[in-house]
């Protein structure tokens, strides 16, 4: 599957970051710790759930409708819906620009004239059906850490399109293992919604890890214990664990010595890990360090590092609907005989393509593959539009930190925050003063009344404390933070008085 022969002549990014040592602990800020007691005071977000989703309750796609035509109809509008990182108003970096040709040409002169230019043509692309691009996947393992020839990987059109087709891969692997029953999927204690309805089109149950106090709403190895035993109590059968890192919706991630374990314990469950990376291109320690394939690949027996896969995507570095999604799966030499499971999910995966044409266009595997190989990095291949969006991050831990508000925010860019009092008690009240605990009329109040058009945290878990959270995001401008601090302090006024 992957083309090795030209990885010596090709471009060459930034060399791998250096491992992080160990530091003395530092102070948690107010927001910090304001989120430490909120976990603290909620046993819904400490005990594994079922995700339930909310009939009637708008789905992230029709939240930014929702922004777009109240602007459209003149109401103010503070949009923290779906966010597309173009948001921030910032282009990618010139010299990244002028960067893509300089990757073309260096593909081309590899032999590899998928990415050549053309006349005629509607995109100036060949118009032909193309399987896949090894020198792209390649590269992308490589600038992820990995140094082995260990790994399979694909390429599909799209983020939704890459996990639906890992998932096929996942339920072939445990029915090929003879297991059975109610198939189920492990996620973070807060998850991206958008496994709902892929998970339901597959007939999977999502299953969320509960919040351990001392790693706040991150993945952790106690919470994987708790879900596995939890989902087995419920007559499931687990096929695979899955951490969002850093997470969506409230950017935090995993430190790599607890990912370790993390893997260790899933393999030895016979639980494979499918590692969602899609936001750690935007982690401030670099993508490679946020999810660190290679000190996984150093550090895991091939036993263990044979359970793990990682998804990743352009998506959050050009614009939402610009981009790529690759599965790479690790495949360690290991004893003849041996099951891998990269094996039957990267050939699911490829048999699904065959079916669906899902296939990646050569202009966008060109920009994942030019992403990875710029000399200066992505973040200085983002260039203004990294800084812009660090700033905004940094400006909502400021609106949380001066209000006490608990919050978890990281490398991605969104956040999570609770809007409640020193007591704990929500500040989203109706007209009587009394505190909503409906995600549906959450939303539809957080419009009406503040014109912010968010996503309640009732979308990505099934706790009763979800309900006095919301996600924010920070591919906005520095302009619309200032509204959503505004807000916060317009909502403390509100229930003192």
């Amino acid at each position: 599957m992957n083309d090795r022969s030209d990885s010596a002549q090709r471009p060459t990014g930034p060399p791998d970051p250096p491992e992080p040592s160990a530091s003395a602990p530092t102070a948690l800020s107010p927001s910090a710790q304001a989120l430490q007691r909120f976990i603290a005071g909620a046993p819904g977000l400490r005990e594994p759930r079922l995700s339930a989703s909310i009939p009637g309750l708008p789905t992230l796609p029709d939240l930014k409708k929702i922004a777009q035509e109240r602007r459209a109809a003149g109401h103010e509008v503070i949009d923290q819906s779906a966010g597309d990182i173009d948001d921030v108003g910032q282009p990618l970096a010139e010299s990244f620009v002028a960067w893509i040709d300089e990757a073309r040409a260096h593909l081309l002169d590899q032999g590899h004239t998928q990415f050549a230019r053309t006349t005629g043509d509607a995109y100036g692309f060949p118009g032909k059906y193309q399987q896949q691009f090894p020198a792209v996947t390649e590269t992308l393992a490589r600038s992820w850490g990995l140094t082995g020839d260990g790994f399979r990987a694909v390429q599909t059109i799209s983020g939704r399109t890459v996990i639906d087709l890992a998932l096929r891969g996942l339920i072939r692997r445990a029915e090929e293992a003879g297991k059975s029953g109610r198939f189920a999927l492990l996620l973070d204690p807060l998850a991206w919604s958008g496994y709902k309805p892929l998970a339901a089109d597959l007939d999977l149950t999502l299953v969320h890890a509960p919040a351990v106090p001392e790693h706040g709403l991150a993945s952790s190895v106690e919470g994987l214990r708790a879900a596995l035993d939890f989902a087995r109590a419920q007559d499931l059968t687990p096929i695979a664990a899955v951490p969002i890192l850093p997470s969506n919706p409230t950017g935090v991630g995993m430190a790599r010595q607890e990912l370790a374990l993390y893997v260790e314990q899933a393999a030895n469950a016979d639980l494979p890990v499918l590692i969602d990376a899609f936001y750690s291109p935007l982690d401030p320690a670099g993508h490679a360090s946020a999810v660190p394939l290679g000190y996984l690949e150093r550090q895991l027996a091939p036993e263990a590092l044979g359970y793990l896969g990682v998804i990743v995507g352009e998506t959050k570095v050009t614009s939402s609907q610009n981009k790529t999604g690759t599965v790479l799966w690790m495949t360690p030499a290991m004893s003849a005989g041996s099951a891998s499971i990269g094996d039957l999910v990267v050939d699911t995966a490829l048999k699904r393509l065959r079916t669906t044409n899902a296939y990646p266009r050569p202009n966008e595997a060109l920009v994942a593959y030019a992403l990875h190989t710029f000399p200066g990095g992505i973040h200085e291949a983002m260039g203004q539009r990294y800084r812009a969006l660090d700033e905004t991050r940094a400006a909502m831990r400021r609106a949380c930190d001066e209000h006490g508000l608990p919050l978890a925010i990281g490398g991605s860019f969104y956040g999570t925050v609770a809007l409640v009092d020193e007591r704990g008690e929500s500040l989203i009240r109706d007209d009587n003063g009394v505190p909503l605990s409906d995600p549906r009329q959450i939303c539809e109040l957080l419009i009406n009344r503040y014109g912010l058009v968010g996503a309640p945290a009732g979308m990505f878990s099934s706790a009763p404390e979800a309900n006095k959270m919301v996600r924010l995001t920070a591919a906005v401008t520095l302009a619309d933070m200032e509204k959503v601090q505004a807000i916060f302090a317009r909502m403390i006024d509100e229930v003192r008085c």
